[in-house]
């Protein structure tokens, strides 16, 4: 019996009077735990049923409006204990078929109720052992059909009889496809079975990795775990070939051999794993046959990797360089220079050149790019080098800068040497013309003046090619200090517009307002301006202006000239500050070296400034200066390719 405290809750189903009296005298003189309630028919106890819950049902087997039997059909979760007098064979039979739990006969003297209370407590006790084992199968069920992996069921004869929601989806199949089908028929492998569709049979081939893993388990009792299979499957009139991971465990099921199958798609898995090889076989394909030295170093500074390349700049084996600490690679004082950068606070450092030595002790120039690994926590674990020969490189370098001195020293002294002689030449013209060694005709006057003027523009173009020498070596200094900029304007005005009016120019000057002193190289300033000046004259016709404006433009100081020239054209703009470079002008000769505006824009850059151009074809230019109010640093000029620069000025035809 359950505790006191514990009641079962009773429909009793008795149309006799007196028997109804007698269960319940029976009841309280026995003081059973009973919550009873009493209904005289068929009717009535189904109307009681639709409002309450029962434990059992105790009910004599025929009533006034029907029997026992009808409410056996309609209440199938309740145990019923049928109670009759007509105690024959067929009503035994009918009673047990319809599923009730006991059948006690009535007799005269009621002794069939002493038999009641172990009755209805094995029917209930039975009762809740059913709902228990019913609960545990739901509960299995639905672990089963919720795995996150598909799950199989099948017999010795490897039938399936079983088959998860998941495996279903991941197959694409109906249930009446797997279930009591052969396993490799059920996932529709086509590869390792031959499948007779009608019948429902296979015949598994020799290399069916799913049916010999079960075949496996079946002889040996023992477990597979995660075996890996890919077989081809017809999925909706499709192939495909997916990657499985299967286990299989044997279990013994009302007292037959069984196989639960757990199956994990691992398709993309495999198919990422196949991306990576390939990835880290088409990088070590490039690691090991790049043109440059890698290197990887475990966080203490070793070793642990390379390529051939490495092994072949460096003269040294696997055994000489494993482990080996990267410190001993260079000579001292270079390591003290790489230490010096920093790299493993910085975590990458690019182009730093400097010298390793070989292991024969050969001293090579090298590029080093150095990069730092580190952990998910931001610890060092570690560096990459990417070491570059630049050794043949250097040694061009070197060759190139003696070349370059020669040649540098090889300009300036015929520069310089050819002034000498040009000075007499224009003196001597000048005596000649001047009439001082005697008078000269028309005639002659005419050739002396175009000897005059050849020696002239010979003379400019020497100074243009010494000075553009000097901006570009780096050599020519800037003499910086404080000037009045409107004093250098009134300079630059009274040299400029001599030639101005000789061309029938208008030439104008102007300030927006009282310009601060500023710090420039004067000489320079002026030869900016000049030049400027000189080119907007030169290109503006008969009538046409040229004006100068400064202005301030903090931080800077700005010198706008225009003109109302013949402009130049758009395809032009971008080369205008290279030197000898020159427009090309339709039916116009151009006169001059092509380096003034080259040596402008050196200038300029020199004070830390910028020039900006704008023009329009027969409309005129405007060329912006933008210089610093006071230039902090001399700004060096970068150096051009010397080489090309000098064999230009040798080379050019002027």
């Amino acid at each position: 019996m359950e505790t006191e405290d514990a009641k079962y809750k009773v429909l009793l189903i008795e149309d006799d009077t007196l028997d109804r009296m007698a269960f319940e005298r029976f009841v309280q003189a026995e003081k059973l735990p009973y919550d009873y309630t009493a209904a005289r028919s068929i009717s009535q106890a189904e109307e009681i049923l639709k409002s309450q819950q029962f434990d059992i049902i105790v009910s004599d087997y025929s009533l006034g409006d029907g029997t026992a039997l009808d409410i056996l059909n309609s209440v199938k979760h309740i145990p019923i204990i049928l109670i009759t007098g007509a105690a024959d064979e067929q009503v035994a039979i009918n009673a047990w078929r319809a599923g009730t739990y006991d059948y006690l006969p009535k007799d005269l003297d009621r002794n069939y109720l002493k038999a009641m209370p172990e009755t209805i407590e094995k029917a209930v006790k039975r009762k809740k052992v059913e709902d228990a084992l019913d609960r545990r199968q739901r509960n299995l069920e639905a672990i089963f059909h919720a795995a996150p992996v598909g799950m199989l069921l099948a017999d010795e004869n490897m039938i399936v009889t079983r088959a998860n929601d998941t495996i279903r989806r991941m197959l694409h199949r109906e249930r009446t496809q797997i279930i009591e089908k052969p396993i490799c028929y059920a996932l529709g492998c086509i590869n390792c079975t031959d499948i007779n569709e009608r019948s429902g049979t296979e015949q598994a081939s020799a290399g069916c990795s799913l049916k010999n893993a079960m075949e496996s388990v079946l002889h040996s009792g023992q477990s597979v775990d995660e075996v890996e299979i890919h077989p081809t499957l017809q999925i909706e009139n499709s192939e495909i070939k997916p990657w499985f991971c299967i286990s299989v465990e044997p279990v013994m099921i009302d007292g037959c051999k069984r196989l639960i199958v757990a199956m994990a798609d691992i398709t993309r898995r495999k198919k990422a794993e196949d991306e990576r090889r390939l990835v880290e076989e088409k990088y070590r394909t490039i690691f090991e046959n790049s043109a440059v030295a890698f290197t990887m170093a475990d966080k203490q500074e070793q070793l642990i990797s390379w390529n051939k390349f490495t092994e072949g700049l460096l003269g040294m084996g696997a055994d000489d360089l494993y482990l080996k600490p990267v410190s001993s690679l260079y000579p001292a004082r270079e390591w003290e220079k790489i230490r010096a950068q920093d790299v493993r606070q910085k975590g990458m450092q690019h182009h730093l050149e400097t010298v390793m030595t070989r292991k024969d002790g050969k001293l090579i120039d090298v590029d080093i790019s150095l990069s730092v690994l580190k952990d998910s926590n931001g610890k060092t674990t570690g560096s990459i080098g990417v070491i570059r020969d630049i050794t043949e490189r250097k040694k061009a370098e070197e060759q190139l800068k003696e070349t370059m001195e020669l040649k540098s020293q090889f300009i300036s002294t015929v520069s310089h040497e050819l002034r000498t002689p040009l000075a007499a030449i224009k003196e001597g013209l000048a005596i000649v013309l001047d009439g001082v060694a005697g008078r000269v005709n028309k005639k002659q006057k005419k050739f002396l003046d175009i000897a005059k003027r050849n020696a002239e523009r010979l003379s400019n173009l020497i100074n243009d090619v010494l000075d553009f020498q000097k901006l570009s070596a780096g050599k020519m200094k800037l003499q910086l200090e404080s000037h009045d900029i409107e004093k250098i304007l009134s300079e630059v005005y009274e040299t400029m517009i001599l030639y101005a009016n000789k061309q029938q120019v208008e030439l104008t000057f102007a300030s927006a307002e009282k310009l601060p002193l500023a710090i420039f190289d004067r000489a320079k300033v002026i030869q900016v301006l000049t030049n400027l000046v000189g080119n907007a004259i030169k290109f503006t016709p008969e009538g046409g202006r040229v004006s100068v404006d400064i202005q301030r433009r903090d931080p800077d100081w700005l010198i706008r000239v225009s003109d109302t020239g013949m402009g130049i054209p758009k395809e032009a703009l971008p080369r205008i500050f290279e030197r000898f470079y020159r427009v090309n002008r339709r039916g116009k000769q151009i006169k001059g070296t092509g380096l003034g505006l080259a040596i402008v824009h050196k200038i300029v850059m020199m004070h830390g400034g910028r020039i900006e151009v704008e023009s329009q074809v027969d409309k005129g230019t405007t060329f912006n200066v933008f210089l610093p109010l006071e230039v902090k640093s001399p700004t060096e000029s970068a150096s051009e390719a010397k080489d090309e620069l000098l064999e230009n000025i040798v080379a050019a035809p002027y």
